[in-house]
This record gives structure tokens, C-alpha cells and sequence, in this order.
């Protein structure tokens, strides 16, 4: 098979003009495929390198994404194991004020017994508790309303506390 092919190499030089023989004719064939073998093997092994190099960075990016799931996954763990405990400490602030708030009305309450029955009794209040006093604890009282002229309150005048708060030279 290869003589037919060589016979025609021949001829299509000679149709050409060129004078080959069919030693050099074998030669130019094996030559030329040589090469066309040789860049077919070269194609081969630049897919198979850029195969190679694909899958190996594709592990990496793969390698990569686990990495920041997992560190995602711990801060959200994180996260939820924080708002349990502040959801904990809030939930104690609460119980605390509740505890504060009955015990302080407790005590006004047993203030305010005291002090009635003192008045029933006809006898003087030795306690000494006023108004003021249950102000300045912030406690509100309806036995005490506000004063006219409260601090903060409509037509109170704060040209005073303003200059009892200013420094002197």
C-alpha cells in the first residue's frame, strides 16, 4: 500500500514540475507524517496537562470551599451558642427587676400600713418618709402626685439648676 502511495507523491511532483525520486518521495511521506503524528501526540499531551491541572485545581477550590463552610459553620455556631446566653442573661435581668420591683413595692406598702395605721392610731409618723423622700427614690406614688413645676415638666424653670450646676472660677 505504502508503493501506491509513494507512486502517486511521485507523480503529483512531476505534474508539478519537480523531479522526485521514490526514495525521497518515502522520505517526504514518512516526514510528513512523522509530524502530523508528532502534533496530534503534542495535542494529546497539552489536553491531558490541562486535564491534569483542571482537576488538581479544581480539588484545590474544592478544598478551598470546605475550608470557609466549615469556619461559616463554627461562627454560626458561634453565634447561636452568644444568643443563647444573652438571651439567658437577659432573661435573668429580667427575674432581677421583677424581684426589685415586688420587693420595693412590698416595702412601700408595708410603709404605707405603717403610716395608716400610725394615723388611725392618732399617734405622730415617727417614720419620716415624705414625699420627697419617695421621690428621690423614684418611686411613684399616688399619695404623692408631682409637685408643679417639676424638673423636665411643662413650666418648670431650669435657669436655677442650670446655675447651680455651673463652675465657679
Amino acid at each position: 500500500m505504502s508503493g501506491a502511495v509513494i507512486s502517486i507523491v511521485v507523480r503529483l511532483f512531476g505534474i508539478a514540475g519537480v523531479k522526485l525520486s521514490p526514495f525521497w518521495a518515502g522520505a517526504a511521506l514518512a516526514g510528513t507524517l512523522a509530524l502530523i503524528v508528532g502534533g496530534i501526540a503534542t495535542a494529546a499531551g497539552i489536553h491531558l496537562y490541562n486535564a491534569g491541572y483542571a482537576a488538581a485545581d479544581g480539588a484545590w477550590r474544592e478544598k478551598s470551599l470546605e475550608a470557609q463552610l466549615a469556619a461559616a459553620r463554627a461562627d454560626a455556631a458561634e453565634a447561636r451558642r452568644a444568643a443563647g446566653d444573652a438571651a439567658l442573661r437577659a432573661e435573668a435581668i429580667k427575674e432581677q427587676a421583677e424581684q426589685e420591683r415586688a420587693g420595693t413595692d412590698a416595702y412601700v406598702d408595708d410603709l404605707r400600713k405603717q403610716a395608716e395605721a400610725l394615723v388611725a392610731a392618732g399617734k405622730p409618723n415617727i417614720c419620716g418618709l415624705t414625699c420627697d423622700d419617695l421621690r428621690g427614690m423614684r418611686i411613684k406614688s399616688a399619695a404623692c402626685p408631682a409637685p408643679a413645676g417639676a424638673a423636665g415638666g411643662a413650666g418648670a424653670d431650669l435657669r436655677a439648676r442650670w446655675r447651680s450646676q455651673r463652675k465657679t472660677p
